[in-house]
């Protein structure tokens, strides 16, 4: 690359000083900045040429690139003996000003990029041990964040968090609040069967249900299409009686919503549906087919951080105990289930593995201590625990999950 410097008879300028910066034939300036710590102009040029770029194996290629270091009061190109004094390369330690934490820093020179690179390590001082360690680019045109104050800022942003979720209300809470903000006019609910759509509605003093001799789902203007009034109700909960007394319900009727009437205004009905599905997932009374919808309907009334997490609930596949929620996996079995003698229908000991990183299923079959047969080639393996059924896959992020078969 080429410094082209401006003189009296032919003056040159960009946005870092009174020059041209000009790369070499076949090449590009692919990036430009002024490094935060010293102030030089650093410069990156890339290869166009893609005959000299460089296949990795892995679907992508590395395109050959070069860095340059300027000064950009004079132009100048700098050599390396020339623009590492702007530096210290030695090893320095910073403690936390709470004296939880140490920060060792080094400053390297990497001959293979012709470039600088920053280590660092933070150290737990209570404990002495290692919390962390990384290895990044040295020149940024931003003020480098180091690992403790990365360590301080994830607090700090988890701590925030942590009292947001703590903030929310209960579903006991938030069907208060729904119902003191219940207006005239809203519609609380639209939905479908296998003939009619129907509308649930508040006129200011009672809950009125309309319905449509038709299944359209879209856009239907209520108080043009037809819709006649069939039941009134004075609470709601006395819809939830008249409607939601078993699973007839939610598998003959799918809700939907129609933003053009606001339809989803107030969320009036979430707190039943919610105890409702708890109830179902308590028991395990749901097939596979069902759990389909009942995440129509909870999806529904879902909206992100409006209850606490804990409103949902959900229960181990086998021993019926308390789980994380996970709609994914609703039959999915606790750590201590898990950790029980595994077996097949011929009566060998499993064990479930991911194949590697990328996760897959690998079934070790054991007899008497002793693996028989390893197998890769399945989606998923049918085992069995305390003589119950289940099923065994790769868990969509990794790990294995094993739920409940029925």
């Amino acid at each position: 690359m080429k410094v082209l410097k401006s003189t009296p008879e032919q003056p040159r300028i960009c946005k870092f000083g009174n020059f041209t910066l000009v790369p070499d034939d076949g090449w590009e300036i692919s990036q430009s900045f002024i490094d935060f710590e010293s102030g030089l102009l650093i410069v990156s040029t890339s290869d166009r040429n893609e005959e000299n770029w460089i296949d990795t194996g892995y679907g992508s290629r590395t395109i050959p690139s070069k860095q340059y270091r300027i000064d950009p009061k004079s132009g100048d190109i700098l050599t390396r003996d020339e623009w590492s004094k702007y530096f210290s390369y030695l090893t320095t330690e910073q403690i936390s000003i709470d004296k939880k934490y140490k920060l060792i820093t080094t400053r390297v020179y990497e001959p293979e990029r012709d470039s600088d690179g920053i280590e660092e390590e933070l150290i737990d001082l209570t404990t002495g041990k290692k919390i962390s360690s990384s290895t990044g680019i040295a020149f940024q045109e931003d003020k480098r964040e180091n690992l403790l104050e990365s360590l301080y800022r994830q607090q700090k942003e988890r701590q925030a968090y942590e009292a947001k979720i703590a903030a929310l209300p209960t579903l006991a809470e938030f069907y208060e609040k729904q119902l003191k903000s219940l207006k005239k006019g809203a519609i609380l609910l639209r939905y479908t069967d296998s003939k009619n759509t129907y509308m649930l509605t508040y006129n200011g003093t009672k809950f009125e249900l309309y319905a449509l001799r038709k299944k359209n789902t879209f856009s239907l203007n209520w108080r043009a299409s037809g819709y006649k009034k069939i039941a009134s109700f004075t609470h709601i909960e006395d819809f939830v009686t008249a409607h939601m007394k078993d699973k007839a319900w939610f598998m003959q009727n799918r809700p939907f919503y129609e933003p053009q009437d606001d339809s989803h205004s107030n969320q009036l009905l979430k707190k039943f549906v919610i105890d409702f599905f708890n109830s179902l997932r308590k028991n395990h009374d749901f097939t596979f087919e069902e759990y389909t919808h009942i995440q129509f309907w909870e999806n529904h009334f879902y909206e992100h951080d409006s209850v606490k997490r804990s409103a949902y609930k959900q229960y181990c596949g086998h021993c019926k105990q308390p789980v994380r929620y996970n709609p994914r996996y609703p039959k999915y079995i606790c750590g201590d289930c898990s950790s029980k003698v595994i077996t097949d229908e011929n009566g060998y000991e499993l064990s479930f593995y991911n194949i590697g990183m990328s996760g897959g299923l690998r079934v070790i079959f054991k007899k008497d201590e002793k693996v028989i047969k390893e197998d890769t080639s399945l989606s998923e393996q049918r085992c069995f625990i305390d003589g119950k059924p289940f099923i065994a896959t790769e868990g969509r992020f990794g790990g294995i999950v094993i739920q409940s078969e029925v």
